[in-house]
């Protein structure tokens, strides 16, 4: 597990801006942090080599660009052995459909979110792919109707 790392206010700033809105200039984002240019370039490059920052990407419509059917899937395994689970997580990490995937407690072994462009998409990808898998036991889904709340900003 990742060390968790003390971070200083302007830090903590630079992060909630960044998570706000990677698109302004650097002067901009600097001013709004309250910090030189400078000092936000080297705190940027100092998140991003502690790995606090992962990687900086574009968020997408997911209904405008054609994966509008978002599914939560759960998934037991055959057993827990390690190569079992290594094999599943693999084919988690290939599985573009598969947004994100979590090791979880309770009454499965895995919990999913799923995109797909239409339900019967998805039906071909769990019969096919998820329920065809050798480490697989079994699977249960559930479609969202219609997405409340989405952030990708962590509270800091």
């Amino acid at each position: 597990m990742p060390q968790k790392l003390q971070f200083s206010k302007p830090d903590i700033r630079v992060l909630t801006l960044l998570q706000k809105n990677l698109s302004p200039s650097n002067h901009e984002l600097a001013n709004e942090a309250r910090v030189s240019q400078s000092t936000l370039w080297r705190r940027v490059i100092e998140l991003e080599n502690t790995a606090s920052i992962r990687k900086r990407v574009a968020l997408l419509n997911p209904d405008i660009v054609g994966v509008s059917v978002c599914v939560f899937l759960s998934i037991n395994l055959v057993n827990h052995g390690s190569k079992v689970r290594a094999e599943f997580e693999a084919f988690v990490e290939q599985s573009a459909q598969i947004m994100e995937c979590f090791s979880v407690m309770g009454g499965f072994d895995y919990m999913m979110i799923v995109r797909a462009k239409s339900v019967l998409d998805f039906e071909a990808f769990l019969m096919d792919r998820v329920l065809g898998h050798k480490s697989v036991a079994s699977a249960s889904s559930q479609i969202s109707l219609r997405q409340h709340k989405y952030s990708t900003e962590l509270p800091l």
